[in-house]
């Protein structure tokens, strides 16, 4: 389960957008650190309520390549590349990465 619902995501989401605030207090108000609001916000500005709903995926490989390869063509950093792709937590491809950047393409494969 989720550590926050997608009501309350959304609750933030919105005090952010409809307010003059930034991330720092909306993260203070809510008691949240701020880079999970700007994870939200930016999730939701691409992809709109479903990025609120929790997902169970299995990625190919090919796909973990293309992300990749993604990233590396368009200067993207993990955060923008999970927004980009609607991958609800960057330290999936931080992992993709490090995989690939030690055993290659097979490293990606799924086990």
């Amino acid at each position: 389960m989720s550590k926050y619902t997608s009501e309350f995501k959304l609750d933030v989401i919105n005090h952010y957008l409809s307010t003059g605030d930034g991330y720092k207090t909306t993260a203070e108000l809510y008691d949240l650190q701020y880079h999970s609001i700007r994870k939200w916000v930016c999730a939701f500005n691409i992809h709109g309520l479903s990025s609120l709903t929790k997902r169970y995926t299995s990625y190919t490989s090919d796909f973990k390549l293309s992300v990749l390869q993604y990233m590396d063509q368009h200067q993207f950093s993990i955060n923008q590349a999970a927004a980009h792709f609607n991958i609800p937590s960057p330290s999936t491809i931080a992992v993709w990465q490090k995989l690939y950047n030690e055993g290659g393409l097979a490293a990606l494969q799924a086990k």
